[in-house]
Formats: C-alpha cells, sequence, structure tokens
C-alpha cells in the first residue's frame, strides 16, 4: 500500500542488450496471472505499469543465478575501494548485515 491508498506489485525483470526506461506493458498479462496467486480478486485491468529501473545482474539470460559480491579492491590497486556488485534481492532486504560486513573489511584496511 501507498500512502495515496493505491497498491503497488512487482518488480519484475525482463533481460535486455539496451538501457531503456521506457515503460510498456509488454508482460502485463504474464506479471497478471503471477499476481492473480496472491489477490484473486485482481482484473487485468487494474494494472499498468508504473516505473522502469535498471537493475545489475551478474549473469546473463540463460546463465546460472549468481549471488552478489562483496570484495576489498586493494589487490587491484585501488585502495580502500570496497565493491559491491550485484546486489538485488535478497541482499537489499539483507542491507544491515552487508553494512556489518562492509565495516569489518574497513576496520581490516584501515587498522
Amino acid at each position: 500500500m501507498t500512502l495515496d491508498g493505491s497498491t503497488r506489485l512487482g518488480p519484475n525483470t525482463k533481460y535486455s542488450d539496451t538501457i531503456d526506461y521506457k515503460m510498456d506493458d509488454s508482460n502485463r498479462a504474464d506479471f497478471y496471472h503471477t499476481a492473480r496467486r496472491y489477490l484473486p480478486a485482481i482484473e487485468l485491468d487494474d494494472l499498468s505499469p508504473d516505473f522502469a529501473g535498471v537493475r545489475p545482474k551478474l549473469h546473463g539470460k540463460g546463465y546460472s543465478f549468481r549471488d552478489f559480491v562483496i570484495k576489498d579492491e586493494e589487490g587491484r590497486g585501488l585502495s580502500e575501494l570496497i565493491n559491491l556488485i550485484g546486489i538485488e534481492s535478497p541482499g537489499l532486504t539483507s542491507s544491515p548485515s552487508i553494512a556489518k560486513y562492509v565495516t569489518e573489511i574497513t576496520s581490516e584496511i584501515l587498522g
């Protein structure tokens, strides 16, 4: 639920070879069938695209899943850089644990 009383569902994903923020509803029917499992009263006409974004992925279409990476890049000549790569759910919901881990790495770097 949002502050204006509407309900947001999602996100969903589709692979793209280009960065594109255009809104389209080409996946609307597929999204509808998934949403009905949680909201059986929903109708196809109740759905409309809201916004688009670009999610980083560590794997391409057809490749096996790769989880996110947290890495001290000092070995690559980038001292004091901690790289957080490809973090998506559940990593985003694990952000307090990620912050604690990065703090530990930082403490080791700074001594």
